[in-house]
């Protein structure tokens, strides 16, 4: 882990509570894909996993990554996990 990802993971995890409980709403399949994102998937996996294309794994990436105010794979993972 890098020093600036750790300092991210650390300031977000010192936040109040109640800020990392604030998740928008996600659709069922932004939610299974944030889940096989969490497990390691790559995005070629997680489109076989769930019978969709890259294009539209692209485009959950953008749509979480929006939604939940995140600009990379971990800061969206670290972001669903504490929920």
């Amino acid at each position: 882990m890098t020093p600036q990802l750790a300092r991210r993971v650390v300031q977000f995890l010192s936040q109040p509570a109640q800020a990392q409980s604030e998740m928008p709403r996600l659709t069922p399949g932004e939610t299974e894909f944030l889940d096989l994102l969490a497990k390691g998937y790559a995005y070629k996996e997680i489109a076989d996993r769930m019978n969709i294309s890259i294009d539209t794994v692209r485009s959950y990436v953008r749509t979480v990554y929006e939604k939940l105010h995140v600009h990379s794979r971990t800061e969206a993972v670290v972001k669903y996990l504490g929920r």
